[in-house]
């Protein structure tokens, strides 16, 4: 079945649309239908807005050939960013007009070119992002939205009247109601492969104001782990100069080594006599955890790929804690796995070691017929 891509366009100048539209038809194939939405103005955007879901949008800014100074195009670009979830290019000669909430917002999914850039590349773009599956996902009307509804219908609904919040917080209460469905909802087996991204294994940047179990923070030149557990580090209370408060006196992290040559010969992982094969090894023992004093962060974005040191342990000072710069946070489900390596591997014991070859024999004898 043909996909359609849902595109928004907001141009005034019915020229600049037809060349749009040339190229949406020469980018449609067999798989893909480039849809396009033309609207002159921004209350004709608004309305479209309302009856439509898009899957991305170009917009000018000046929608009134008469006045180089107007620019309309902000309106839609703000309820947009409000209310919407798509990517949008913002395709002006004017950019200069640009408001500066706007532009403060620059990103992966909202971009700005001047009028030289091809339809080519605006609509390659569009189809790209399309194919992440992001609009399908969170674009308002894909799978959350789903699940959202059957959360809905089929659990609150039926329940609702067990419910008594009192004193609780309701929304609070009912966010963390529908959170836990929808995870239970997308950890059901269907089949397919179940590999995480490595953009899932982050928060970036962290979402948590001051501090965070699992913040990957860096201090002059040298990236650290939090491995403070959550009921230490919590923000009790605000003082009188706006410092948090929280109930360790210090903080507990793990320094980070690049997986490079020169650091981990550096950090005696592997020396320079090691051969192809028992560096591959190492590596493997390392990715699957079988090495207890490291834990494995996989690379994404300026995260570069690396090991947690566990038993290079360091601690601060809160104070000095929210000096650093805070890069991001390792997510729930992987944070606690890393906890867990690092409590085992603090909480290891040893034992007296018996004369094994000797105690297999007599063990064997014991069960021969």
């Amino acid at each position: 079945m043909k996909k359609k891509i849902e595109i928004l366009v907001v141009e005034d100048d019915t020229d600049q649309f037809e060349t749009y539209q040339d190229t949406a038809r020469d980018q449609s194939n067999n798989d893909y239908e480039i849809i396009l939405s033309h609207q002159k103005s921004a209350e004709a955007a608004k309305l479209a807005l309302l009856s439509s879901n898009f899957d991305g949008a170009i917009v000018d800014l000046n929608l009134s050939s008469g006045d180089p100074n107007e620019a309309s195009g902000n309106q839609i670009l703000e309820k947009i960013i409000e209310s919407h979830r798509f990517p949008v290019l913002v395709v002006s000669g004017n950019l200069q007009n640009l408001a500066d909430n706007i532009r403060d917002k620059e990103s992966g999914f909202l971009k700005f070119y001047n009028r030289d850039v091809t339809n080519v590349e605006i609509f390659t773009y569009l189809k790209n992002a399309f194919n992440t599956g992001i609009t399908r996902i969170l674009g308002g009307r894909g799978q959350i939205e789903d699940w959202l509804g059957s959360i809905f219908w089929r659990h609150l609904a039926n329940d609702f009247e067990n419910w008594s919040p009192g004193s609780l917080d309701p929304e609070r209460t009912l966010l963390r109601y529908t959170v836990s469905h929808l995870s239970e909802y997308l950890d059901q087996p269907d089949g397919k492969d179940s590999f995480y991204h490595d953009a899932e294994f982050y928060i970036k940047p962290p979402i948590r104001k001051y501090i965070a179990t699992g913040d990957i923070v860096e201090k002059e030149n040298i990236r650290y782990v939090l491995l403070s557990p959550a009921c230490d580090i919590a923000v009790r209370d605000i003082d009188e100069n706006g410092d948090p408060k929280i109930n360790a006196k210090r903080v507990i992290l793990a320094p980070l080594i690049e997986v490079s040559r020169n650091s981990f010969v550096e950090n005696k992982i592997i020396t320079n006599d090691d051969t192809s094969k028992h560096i591959r090894k190492i590596v493997e023992e390392i990715v699957k955890g079988n090495r207890p004093k490291y834990a494995f962060l996989p690379k994404y974005g300026d995260i570069y790929p690396s090991l947690i040191d566990l038993q290079n342990i360091h601690t601060w000072s809160f104070k000095d804690y929210l000096t650093v710069n805070r890069i991001a946070t390792i997510s729930t489900p992987f944070i606690k796995d890393i906890l867990s390596q690092f409590s085992s591997y603090y909480g290891r014991q040893g034992q007296p070691d018996l004369d094994k070859k000797l105690l297999v024999w007599n063990l064997t004898n014991l069960l021969k017929g």
